[in-house]
């Protein structure tokens, strides 16, 4: 059974959960534009890196912090060896946190070759996917560019056969003739909250322990997000959170975004077309 058969029947009974969740990817270095102009044409561009969270070592590494955790009288006042009975609660509890894990992603190994190169060339059949390399420890670096006409939503990235529920940059088009840009997989915690959930699960399964970065999961942790992130339009503005504005383009008016760990929140811009 291919990798994306097996991801698919691990998360149909999850497909409902929160924990179901974009946040199993996010941006490494990457430099990203959005073109979109007032005749709702639109083009968009993102070059870098993609990282891939090992649910699969996040539970291998919850499990053996959870083992070693030491047990406690009832009143919690005195450490003291865990009986026999405790050891086989813990080991069926950590074995269902892993099964839940692996069923997320259909228990896919990071470090074998052959499913990782399932997953690129997966990317690679979809339009806009011009290369996507894997460079190893969940990375991979993408050559991405779309060109259309907003007649409906758009999301960076989608991935065929595999839920998401987050994405790196949305647009939303409203009855007005205006769309709402928004970019939460550029915000690292606060503009994902599902990101941090996950974060903070693992890190509350581990304490930290067993991740070495305060509960960041292992993949994530060793990739920080850094990189830019641009709007270029000649429709009106009409709302942005940028520090300095909008700046003057030879295609009309351009948002500018840098992007790296402290970014506390994503990028957001409203963009009234003519018609």
């Amino acid at each position: 059974m291919t990798f994306f058969k097996r991801f698919a029947a691990g998360t149909a009974l999850l497909a409902s959960s929160a924990l179901l969740s974009g946040c199993l990817f996010q941006p490494g270095t990457f430099d990203a534009t959005l073109h979109i102009n007032a005749d709702r044409q639109f083009a968009f561009t993102y070059q870098g890196e993609i990282v891939m969270g090992g649910l699969s070592d996040m539970a291998e590494l919850a499990q053996e912090a959870e083992e070693a955790k030491p047990c406690h009288n009832d009143d919690g006042s005195k450490e003291r060896p865990c009986t026999q009975e405790e050891l086989a609660e813990r080991a069926q509890e950590a074995e269902m946190q892993r099964r839940m894990m692996e069923g997320m992603i259909g228990g896919v190994d990071m470090s074998d070759e052959e499913e990782m190169a399932q997953i690129a060339a997966m990317l690679e059949r979809q339009a806009g996917w011009n290369s996507v390399e894997f460079a190893g420890e969940g990375v991979f670096v993408v050559d991405y560019s779309i060109t259309s006409t907003l007649g409906h939503d758009y999301d960076f990235p989608t991935f065929e056969d595999m839920p998401m529920s987050n994405a790196f940059v949305s647009i939303r088009l409203r009855d007005d003739a205006r769309a709402r840009i928004s970019a939460p997989g550029f915000a690292p915690t606060a503009g994902n909250p599902m990101a941090a959930m996950m974060t903070g699960m693992f890190g509350a399964m581990t304490q930290g322990e067993a991740s070495g970065e305060g509960g960041q999961p292992p993949a994530l942790q060793q990739r920080p997000m850094e990189g830019t992130f641009r709007i270029v339009t000649d429709g009106r503005i009409l709302a942005n959170n940028t520090d300095e504005g909008p700046v003057a383009d030879p295609r009309g008016e351009m948002l500018v975004w840098n992007i790296d760990a402290g970014t506390a929140a994503p990028p957001t811009a409203l963009i009234e077309f003519t018609r």
